[in-house]
């Protein structure tokens, strides 16, 4: 991601996409820092993961009652009961009740960052925060009362997920 974000601020990401010079320079830039199997392909694949993440993120976040969490980088909801209406509308976004992204902020820079606009709306500034008001730990939860559990998976090189948190910049 660190590769995108160095193209964007070059200029080289017009319209949603990067220009060719910009995907010669990140294939040379990523193979020469882990290896050459890694090629065009497999890396616009990569992307294309990226940009489905930022946009499923960004769908729950410009939803009232939902955020972004600083500190465990993923989505929070102001209660259970919200995760549980928006999921049951939407069964796809289930995951991302504790699926924790690294590198949120980079894929803003790179996707773009625009918010909700509707009369529930909060700015950008209220949505992004410390979750700690929702996380009260006790001797029956450990996790927090609440928590939303961010271990989840960590991408192997073909995107599947094993049992540790999830970043994305490697």
């Amino acid at each position: 991601m660190k590769l995108m974000v160095a193209q964007v601020h070059d200029g080289q990401y017009l319209d949603g996409q990067f220009s060719k010079h910009a995907w010669k320079h990140i294939v040379q830039q990523f193979k020469a820092k882990f290896g050459p199997n890694y090629d065009l392909e497999i890396l616009k694949n990569h992307y294309r993961a990226l940009k489905k993440n930022h946009s499923a993120i960004r769908t729950l976040i410009d939803q009232s009652g939902f955020g972004w969490d600083n500190d465990r980088e993923m989505v929070y909801a102001d209660d259970d009961q919200v995760w549980d209406d928006y999921v049951k509308a939407h069964p796809d976004f289930g995951i991302w009740r504790t699926k924790s992204i690294t590198g949120y902020k980079d894929l803003c820079i790179i996707f773009g960052d625009g918010g909700a606009s509707g009369k529930h709306s909060r700015a950008l500034s209220e949505k992004v925060m410390s979750h700690k008001k929702h996380i009260q730990k006790d001797e029956g939860n450990l996790n927090g009362e609440g928590s939303q559990s961010p271990l989840v998976g960590s991408p192997d090189d073909l995107g599947n997920n094993t049992l540790k948190p999830i970043n994305l910049d490697e």
